[in-house]
């Protein structure tokens, strides 16, 4: 989604999302009447939403078989919304099918095994290994005689290996690289420019993608690699593993920053305006509860907490 949204301005954001909420078929009155006070508030509203409806009709050089299974596997209405909001706005940004393929939307619909935002879920596999799949986080199973395999195409999975009497490598599989667990507990994530492995124990060996050195990761170190290479690594942060309790730790964290992690486990936009992006949050929050989480940060922060819809939602300066 990142190549899509650098291409779509606050207005324009704002009124994809207004569409997303029509088309979904759970817009009620409430929400009708603040999109009129939107429109009416600035030109913009109304040359962004102009813009917005010119666009939908792209959905329509999507390839049926593309949109089509992504949609019929988003049974649920939040799952419906999540993928509408996907494919508009890579309309809007003058997607492909191609493109299609490789957004979030489509991998967590199209995954063997997913998660929504704000879900967490565990897995055993016929080897006795252990998953637990965090939120918005999408992969794929492959155990064969020669080898196990979990293919990570989106968000961040924690295994815990099991002993296998045929003695079959585990690997996790991204496409920037393979972790090869060496009897081990470590979680793999994968970011906006990389994937970062934490390591709890035993120890595991990462191959980036492009052929540089392995790098081994021993027990409470973590580090990060791309295709070309994985960096130094570090020693593990005291909250590695917080997300498997349900919790976000957070320790003088810029606001812009604990927005975007907050972001993961709810649905819909979390903007966080520029104006308070450097304010500092601290503290231990339920990442089941986002809504409580905002609550919080306006009792301890000078800010505002705005809902557009129950899907847009903006931490701005208190008083504006």
């Amino acid at each position: 989604m990142a190549e899509a949204d650098t291409r779509l301005d606050a207005a324009q954001r704002a009124a994809l999302e207004w569409q997303v909420s029509f088309w979904s078929g759970e817009a009620g009155d409430a929400e009708r009447r603040a999109f009129e006070a939107w429109l009416a508030a600035d030109d913009s509203h109304r040359r962004a939403w102009e813009r917005v409806q010119r666009v939908g009709g792209q959905l329509h050089a999507v390839p049926g078989e593309v949109a089509g299974a992504v949609l019929r596997a988003a049974r649920a209405p939040a799952g419906r919304r999540r993928v509408l909001r996907g494919l508009l706005l890579l309309a809007g940004a003058g997607g492909t099918a191609a493109v299609v393929r490789r957004t979030p939307q489509w991998q967590l619909a199209s995954a063997a095994e997913s998660t929504a935002p704000g879900e967490r879920r565990e897995l055993t596999l016929a080897d006795g290994s252990r998953l637990t799949l965090n939120t918005a986080t999408a992969l794929d199973l492959r155990l064969d005689a020669a080898v196990r395999r979990v293919l990570l195409r989106a968000g961040e999975v924690h295994v815990a290996t099991a002993p296998d009497p045929a003695r079959r490598p585990f690997y996790v599989e991204t496409p920037e690289g393979s972790v090869q667990a060496l009897g081990t507990r470590f979680t793999v994530r994968m970011l906006d420019a990389g994937v970062r492995v934490q390591v709890f124990d035993g120890a595991v060996e990462i191959r980036p993608r492009d052929g540089a050195a392995p790098r081994r990761l021993a027990a409470g170190q973590q580090g990060v690699f791309d295709a070309g290479a994985a960096r130094e690594p570090e020693a593990l942060d005291d909250s590695a593993s917080a997300w498997m309790r349900g919790l976000l730790i957070a320790e003088r964290v810029r606001l812009a920053d604990f927005a975007a992690e907050l972001g993961r486990y709810r649905r819909g936009v979390l903007r966080c305006d520029p104006e308070v992006a450097e304010l500092l949050v601290s503290g231990v929050f339920p990442s089941a509860d986002t809504d409580a989480v905002l609550r919080s940060l306006v009792r301890a922060l000078p800010v505002r907490v705005t809902l557009a819809t129950r899907y847009w939602v903006s931490i701005t300066k208190a008083g504006r």
